[in-house]
Parts: C-alpha cells; sequence; structure tokens
C-alpha cells in the first residue's frame, strides 16, 4: 500500500542580523555570593520535576544530540558542543507531524506559570558575541508561534541567570508566559559563519526553574557548597512501577511468545515486505530497506481480533546505522509507523511519524496509541483511528529512508494496563536522595493531577536506591488507579510524580468465604433453609447470615456452620468437616426471596452470596389461632340459641367469640365470652381451659337465617377463625 507523504517540518531559523539587533536586550545577573553562610533548598526546577532527572549531563538522556546541528557529545558532567554557524541545543523539543513519546516537548510542556527563570552553566572561548535563548507554544516552530531574546556571553565559565518574562524580542515576540512551551532551545554562540573554528563551548548544568524569593536568593543553583551559601537538594522523584512494560503482552496472549526478533521460533509467522533479511542474532534482525518500495519497509505481524483500548501501548526496540535525518532522501526518513486494521472498514489506519534517533539516542520506545489521536493528518478516510475500536491487523514499519539503510529489531510489543488482583508494589527512587527523605503514597482513579486521591502510605522512610510500597485494595472498589509519589527531603523541599501507567485493580477473592444455599423450604409460618459455607481463614465455623429480600433486604437470621458434610470435604478438601448449616426462621404468607451470604473472617475483601437466591412459598401460620366450634344453633321465640366451644393457645382467659348473620350481607349478632364447663373438649384438647363452653340468644326477624360464629384471636395469631355457620328458621 502506497502511502501520502508529507514534506518534512523543520524549526524556523532566525538570521544573523535579525538576533545581533537585539544584542544586550536582557541584563545578565548571576546569583551573588551570599555574605554569610547560609543554607537554601534548591528551586522547583522542569528537567528534575518531570524527568527525575536534573540537566547535569551526567549520563545520556539528558541531552539528545541529534538536535543540536552540530557535533555535540554528552559526559563527565558537561554537554560539549563544537562551536560553528546555526549550532542549536534543543532543551525540551518536539517534532510536528509525529506521535509524541519520551521526552516530547507536546507530552510534557513546560508550565511558564511555575518555572520562570533560566540559569546555567557555561565555559565558552569566544568574546564579544552574543546568545540566545528561543521557545515555542507550537511543535511546528514557525516564528508565529516563537519568542525569546539574546544576551551577551562571557568568555571563560560563567553562571547566566535570566527571568523569562522580562520580555521577549525574537521572531513574533511571544511572552514566556502567553502558554506552556513545547520547544525549549539555547544557542550558546550566534555565529554569523563557521568562525568557530572547531572551538569548543561546555555546559555544566542548566535549570529551567521557579523565581528565587528573598529567602532563597540561590535557588538557582543546582544543590551544592559555594562561596557563602549551600543549596540544599530538592526530590527528583521516578516512580518505577506500576509501568508500561508490565500490562499483558498481546502476542504473548494469542500465540504463546511475544515478538523477540533474536527467536526464530517466536516470529515464525511474521512476514516482511521491503525488506532484505540479513542477520539474526542477539539484537533480533539485521535488515536493509529493498524494493519495490525501498521507502517502505513492511512487518506485518500476526494477530487475531482485539479490542484497542485494552492493547494499547505500542513498543519497539530498533536501532539503524548512520545519522538522525529526516529529509525525504536517501539518508532520510528515519522514522517508523504502525499501520492497522479495524473491523467495519476496509481502509488502513495510518498512524502518524515515531521519530527514530541514532544510536546513543535512541531507546526503547513506549507510547500510548489511546492518548491521543495517533492518525496520520494525511490518512485515507474514513479515519477510525484506535479508541474504542476492534483491531483486526497490525503492521508496524521500521524505517522509512528512500535510501537503502541497514536498522536492527530487537523487539515489537502492545501491551496492555498492567494488572493485579488484590495487591500489587508500587516502586520508586529518588534521583537526588538524601538521607531522612520520607514518602507518601496515594491512588486515584483519576488523571494525574486531579481530586480524590486516596493515601495508602505515609511518612515512609525513603532509602537509597529502590524502594517498595505495597498497595492493598482492601476496601476500595476494584478499578483502575493511578499511582503519586511525593517525597520530602529533610530541609522541606518536596516533589510530585506519577507512575507512567494506571494499573488495573482486581478484587481478590481467594481468601473470601465459599458455599451454597442448598434449599429453602416453606412450611406454616416459616421457612427451613440449609446449605454449606466454609472461610479458608477461619479456624472456627464461619457465619452465614440469611436475609429476606422480596421487598427490600431484610436481616432474617445468623447461623454458624457445624453440620458434617463429607459431600463438601469431597469436592473441596480445604473445606473443614462441620461445613453444613440449617436455619428455621418464621415468616408470613406468601412467596419470598431468601438470599444467604458469607460472613468474612481475616483478609478477604467482601461477605459474598452463598451460590443463588431461592423463591420459596409459606403458608400461613394457624397453630396460634383460635380453636372451636358453632355445635347448634336452636330456634326460639324471636331468635335462636347459639352454643358450641372455643380457646386460644396463648391464653387461659375466657375467649371472645362474635356472631354474625350471613343471610343477606353480613350482620352483627354480638359477642359471648367462653364460661361453660365442657370436659369433652378439655379430653380432646388437653391445652384447652374447662371452661370453654359458650351460649348465647341472639334476636332474630321471622325467616330462615345463616348465623356464623368467629374466634377473637389473642397473642402470636394471625386471624379471628370461623367456628362454623348454620342455618335456623325463626317462626
Amino acid at each position: 500500500m502506497e502511502r501520502q507523504r508529507r514534506g518534512l517540518r523543520v524549526a524556523a531559523t532566525v538570521t544573523m542580523a535579525a538576533v545581533a539587533a537585539t544584542v544586550g536586550l536582557v541584563a545578565l545577573t548571576p546569583p551573588a555570593p551570599a555574605n554569610a553562610a547560609t543554607t537554601e533548598s534548591e528551586a522547583a526546577d522542569y528537567a528534575s520535576d518531570v524527568y527525575g532527572d536534573a540537566w547535569d549531563y551526567s549520563n545520556s538522556s539528558d541531552f539528545n544530540t541529534d538536535f543540536s546541528n552540530t557535533s555535540a557529545t554528552v559526559g563527565g558532567g558537561a554537554l560539549k558542543v563544537s562551536l560553528a554557524k546555526d549550532n542549536r541545543l534543543f532543551l525540551v523539543h518536539s517534532i510536528s507531524g509525529s506521535l509524541p513519546f519520551g521526552r516530547d516537548g507536546a507530552r510534557q510542556p513546560v508550565d511558564t506559570a511555575k518555572y520562570t527563570r533560566l540559569t546555567f552553566s557555561m565555559d565558552q572561548p569566544l568574546s564579544k558575541h552574543i546568545g540566545a535563548v528561543y521557545w515555542f507554544n507550537c511543535r511546528e516552530q514557525t516564528a508565529a508561534c516563537g519568542g525569546g531574546f539574546t544576551f551577551p556571553i562571557v568568555q571563560g565559565p560563567h553562571v547566566y541567570d535570566f527571568d523569562l518574562t522580562a520580555q521577549s524580542n525574537l521572531l513574533a515576540k511571544v511572552p514566556w508566559r502567553s502558554a506552556n512551551k513545547v520547544v525549549f532551545r539555547i544557542d550558546p554562540v550566534v555565529l554569523a559563519s563557521n568562525e568557530g573554528n572547531g572551538k569548543t563551548a561546555a555546559i555544566d548544568w542548566v535549570r529551567l526553574h521557579a523565581a528565587p524569593d528573598a529567602q532563597h536568593p540561590h535557588a538557582g543553583m543546582p544543590a551544592g557548597t559555594y562561596n557563602g551559601y549551600t543549596v540544599t537538594p530538592r526530590p527528583q522523584v521516578v516512580v518505577d512501577s506500576p509501568n508500561q512494560s508490565q500490562g499483558q503482552d498481546l502476542a504473548a496472549a494469542q500465540s504463546g511468545q511475544p515478538w523477540n526478533f533474536a527467536s526464530a521460533g517466536a516470529t515464525a509467522k511474521v512476514r516482511y515486505a521491503n525488506a532484505q533479511l540479513l542477520t539474526r542474532d542477539a539484537r533480533g534482525i539485521t535488515a536493509r530497506n529493498a524494493g519495490p518500495e525501498q521507502n517502505d519497509p513492511k512487518v506485518l505481524l500476526p494477530v487475531s481480533s482485539f479490542a484497542g483500548n485494552t492493547y494499547h501501548y505500542l513498543q519497539f526496540d530498533m536501532q539503524y546505522d548512520g545519522p538522525f535525518n529526516l529529509s525525504g532522501s536517501a539518508g532520510g526518513g528515519k522514522l517508523a509507523r504502525v499501520i492497522w486494521n479495524v473491523s467495519g472498514t476496509g481502509t488502513p489506519q495510518i498512524g502518524n511519524d515515531v521519530p527514530t534517533y541514532s544510536t546513543g539516542n535512541q531507546s526503547e520506545v513506549s507510547l500510548d496509541l489511546t492518548a491521543s489521536n495517533p492518525l496520520d493528518e494525511d490518512a485515507l478516510a474514513p479515519k477510525a483511528g484506535w479508541a474504542g475500536r476492534t483491531i483486526t491487523g497490525l503492521r508496524f514499519d521500521p524505517n522509512e529512508d528512500p535510501g537503502q539503510p541497514t536498522w536492527h529489531l530487537r523487539s515489537v510489543h502492545l501491551r496492555a494496563d498492567p494488572t493485579a488482583t488484590g495487591a500489587t508494589n508500587v516502586t520508586f527512587h529518588d534521583n537526588a536522595w538524601v538521607q531522612g527523605t520520607t514518602a507518601d503514597v496515594s491512588v486515584g482513579t483519576g488523571a494525574p493531577g486531579s481530586a480524590g486521591y486516596s493515601r495508602i502510605a505515609a511518612g515512609v522512610a525513603v532509602a537509597k536506591g529502590v524502594n517498595t510500597v505495597p498497595f492493598r485494595l482492601n476496601s476500595l472498589p476494584a478499578g483502575k488507579y493511578n499511582v503519586q509519589v511525593t517525597l520530602r527531603h529533610p530541609d522541606g523541599s518536596t516533589a510530585t510524580s506519577y507512575a507512567n501507567a494506571p494499573v488495573v485493580m482486581r478484587t481478590d477473592t481467594s481468601h473470601d468465604p465459599v458455599g451454597r444455599l442448598d434449599s429453602a423450604a416453606g412450611t406454616a409460618g416459616a421457612v427451613k433453609i440449609t446449605g454449606w459455607a466454609y472461610d479458608p481463614d477461619a479456624t472456627a465455623g464461619t457465619q452465614v447470615r440469611v436475609y429476606d429480600q422480596t421487598s427490600g433486604s431484610r436481616s432474617i437470621g445468623t447461623v454458624t456452620t457445624s453440620i458434617a458434610r463429607p459431600d463438601v470435604q469431597r469436592q473441596r478438601p480445604g473445606a473443614p468437616a462441620n461445613s453444613g448449616w440449617s436455619l428455621t426462621v418464621p415468616l408470613s404468607k406468601g412467596t419470598h426471596k431468601i438470599c444467604a451470604y458469607g460472613l468474612n473472617q481475616g483478609p478477604g475483601t467482601t461477605n459474598p452470596l452463598l451460590g443463588a437466591c431461592r423463591s420459596v412459598a409459606v403458608a400461613a401460620d394457624t397453630s396460634h389461632d383460635p380453636s372451636g366450634r358453632l355445635d347448634s344453633a336452636t330456634a326460639v321465640a324471636g331468635g335462636a340459641t347459639l352454643k358450641g366451644w372455643a380457646f386460644d393457645r396463648d391464653t387461659t382467659a375466657p375467649l371472645a367469640v362474635a356472631f354474625y348473620d350471613q343471610t343477606s350481607g353480613s350482620k352483627s349478632l354480638g359477642r359471648v365470652a367462653t364460661s361453660l364447663r365442657r370436659s369433652d373438649v378439655r379430653a380432646a384438647y388437653p391445652s384447652a381451659p374447662l371452661n370453654s363452653g359458650y351460649s348465647r340468644t341472639v334476636s332474630l326477624t321471622r325467616g330462615a337465617h345463616k348465623v356464623c360464629a368467629y374466634g377473637i384471636n389473642v397473642g402470636a395469631g394471625t386471624t379471628n377463625p370461623l367456628l362454623g355457620c348454620r342455618t335456623v328458621t325463626v317462626r
């Protein structure tokens, strides 16, 4: 597939004449030594805060020499640059039209409200020259989004100190505080031609820092002891774990092995195009761009469909022979690209440029394809993107040089967020460690810098090197958590950093109770519930709590396991012998939803539902209702005499009996209390009182009547039961 190519995007340049016109507009104000011995804390510094690594040029990460426009080296605590025309040192760099990763200013722009001063130490051999500082609000680095100033330079070693907010008189004169800056550059010596004659300038350190105050006038200096004052170091926090390399690897998940190109077996199904494979060794594969599309080598990665939101960290480890160059001619095109297919369209999704740097500047690339739109601006429509898509095909282009460069590909990974069940470890270190440093560790589901983080450790003593703090989910809900680490030095200075990837925390159920509600059988006014349960951490029985969830949730009883269940022990060897339980509880008449929960003991996280809930029908409990009978209804003049017996098990006192004429509707005929001796009833019902009989003459009109008697309940009964009905004719 042929891709639409864009022209090379290059940084704006300024002529010597334009620069020279601004000579002397910014004053040089190096810190003056204190009159008496004082101690003060180091100021907040961009590189220290954002990278956890100050620009002290002690390691190659401090400066990418591909962005110097002249020979530059890092080592021995100095950045050395050969003085030549257009020598430029990009402390913060960004390339338009590329996916930002690593120390790209688009990922980590300079906060111009916080960092307002530039201080650096430089030793250079020339006199009567100037230097320049540039900044840009945009990745294109056009004059319209740029600003800066020039300054006179001093021959020999010197500390330069500038208030960046004082003025801006280069390019479009964009003020420092107009917006956060994505590019920041120093031109150490501005030359009209190659008049440096191979001479070298050396920069020992650079601080892009917060402004000093009256109590801390030397805070822009790096930590150390100077003439009359000492600057104590501020923390330089690096959160090592969780990180993007800890998530599940797509190839390992789908085929059992990651794409490690040093292994022929691990990459047996990978296919190649426009590339000549030369060797395979510990560096992976060594290959050369080849035809028919020489500037478009393809590494076709075998995948089954997967969710782009799940696997979204692209990581690759490759190098090439030769210098860095982004031109469109042979030797240029030093960039990689990922191209993918998605469900729902046959149009390939073309990722934006991923610049690859020369040996010594290039390290493993890791970028998040869901952090921003990863598509090339000139990609074909429809532009479906990565986030939220089902990815059906994947391809990696390692080097778009139109020539025949030799490149070395060690590995390609596509990873998910790291995950942990119940607990994980947060690891971190302090690149400016001092004895007495302490750490606070917090976690939160919001973006880094947002509110609502929960502290999981406070005042932890920090040792030199890697430190570990456990993160246990405990009562926090399962979810995706960002990790924040704040370090405090004994001088009171603090710095905060975040892990470069969240960790997905899952609930650990291995310590929770297990079990089942086996049965729920309804009886008259009650339900009998049986089951089994045990807690892996319990030393005695496990408690089970039962709920009626028919309407809302109401606890109806708690029971402790105590019944032998050999069947459970056979199937689950870890279960105790007496893991069974049984509970009978009273319930009202009707259908009930019964649920049982195991009550956790020890380090478990929840009280889990034991199996499924049960629906059970409960009949009315009539055992506490009155018993009795209407024995007879005898007509008398103007009415009828009603006789019978009744008693209520909940009382020994006389029981009221109510009479109704139900011939037409229901008409009360009055009540009578039991008082007559009925030894026959007592013989049949030993709990009945001896005087359980009743007799009552009621008034009735002439004609046939249906008369009924009801016992009036006392105590725990549920109703006033019918004792019987009789038909009587009054003449």
